[in-house]
C-alpha cells in the first residue's frame, strides 16, 4: 500500500466543477498531468502488493477468488475518476490554473514524463533493487560529490511540500481503513477502535522508514536527466503558495480514494480468510 500512496506527481487536476463520470478521463488537466498513465501504474502497484500478500491462501479456489476481488477494487478508470473528482472539489480556480500552466511548460511537460517513466520502472523489482542500490550509494558519498548533490537536491524536493510528513500521515489512514474493513466484515473479532489505533500507530516508525526510502529512491531515478538549474526551477515552484497549496489538494483527494480502498482491501481479506477456514 504505501507504494501506491506516496506520490511525488503534480499530475493530478480536474475542473473546478465536478464532471459527469464518463467525461473526467477526458478533461484536459487530467491529460497534460498524464493521469490516465499513473493511475494505470497505481492501479498494478496495488494489484501486486495485494496478490503478493503471504496471508493469501495458495490453493487455487482461494487464489482466484482473491484475484478477482482485486481486480475489481484496483480497477484503474475509476481510481481515476473518484481521484480527479475529490480534486476538483478541493481546488481554488487559481490553483487549478497555476498548475495547468506549469503542466504545459517546457519544464513541467519534461518533468512529468520523467516521474511517470520512472514510476512505470519501479514496477520491476530489479529497478526498484537497482535504485536502492543508488541510494545508499549516494547517502554514503562525501559532501559535494554528485550522488552527494543530487540527493541534497531530491531531499529538498521533499521537504518543500512535507511530503514524507504526508505519506506517512496518509499511510496511517490506509492502514487503519484496511483493519476496519476487516473488522466490519466480521474478522478480527472484538477488536475495538482503540485497539486498532494502537495496532496501527506501532507500524509509524515502519512506515516512515518505508516512505522516505521509498520517495528519495523515486526522486533519485526520475530526475537524473535533469540540470541542477532545472531542478532548482523545480523546487521553487512546488515551493510557492499555489504549487504547496495544489500538493496539499492533491493528497486530500489521495486520501479520499485510498482510504476507500484500502478498506474495500481488508474488508476482502477477511471474506477471503473466513472462505478459507471452512
Amino acid at each position: 500500500m504505501l507504494r501506491i500512496v506516496i506520490v511525488a506527481f503534480w499530475g493530478v487536476m480536474a475542473a473546478s466543477f465536478i464532471l459527469p463520470a464518463h467525461h473526467l478521463r477526458a478533461d484536459s488537466l487530467s491529460d497534460a498531468y498524464l493521469l490516465p498513465e499513473l493511475f494505470d501504474i497505481m492501479a498494478e502497484e496495488g494489484r501486486m502488493a495485494a496478490l503478493s500478500d503471504p496471508a493469501v491462501s495458495q490453493n487455487a479456489a482461494g487464489r482466484v477468488g482473491w484475484e478477482s476481488a482485486i481486480n475489481r477494487i484496483y480497477d484503474a478508470d475509476r481510481m481515476h475518476d473518484d481521484f480527479i473528482t475529490a480534486l476538483g472539489a478541493a481546488l481554488r480556480p487559481a490553483t487549478r490554473a497555476d498548475a495547468l500552466r506549469f503542466a504545459q511548460s517546457d519544464l513541467g511537460r519534461r518533468v512529468l514524463q520523467l516521474e511517470v517513466s520512472a514510476r512505470r520502472a519501479l514496477l520491476s523489482e530489479e529497478i526498484d533493487a537497482s535504485a536502492r542500490i543508488a541510494l545508499t550509494a549516494a547517502r554514503e558519498a562525501p559532501d559535494g560529490s554528485p550522488r552527494a548533490d543530487a540527493l541534497a537536491r531530491a531531499r529538498e524536493r521533499i521537504a518543500v511540500n512535507d511530503l514524507i510528513e504526508l505519506n506517512v500521515s496518509l499511510g496511517l489512514n490506509t492502514s487503519l481503513a484496511y483493519y476496519t474493513g476487516m473488522v466490519d466484515a466480521g474478522w478480527m473479532a472484538g477488536m475495538a477502535g482503540a485497539d486498532l489505533l494502537t495496532l496501527v500507530w506501532a507500524q509509524e516508525q515502519a512506515i516512515r522508514d518505508d516512505v522516505t526510502d521509498w520517495a528519495e529512491s523515486y526522486f533519485l531515478l526520475a530526475y537524473q536527466p535533469l540540470s541542477p538549474e532545472d531542478m532548482q526551477s523545480y523546487i521553487d515552484y512546488a515551493a510557492s503558495p499555489e504549487g504547496d497549496a495544489f500538493n496539499r489538494a492533491m493528497f486530500r483527494a489521495f486520501d479520499s480514494v485510498f482510504v476507500d480502498i484500502s478498506r474495500r482491501v481488508g474488508a476482502a481479506m477477511a471474506a477471503h480468510m473466513q472462505q478459507d477456514t471452512l
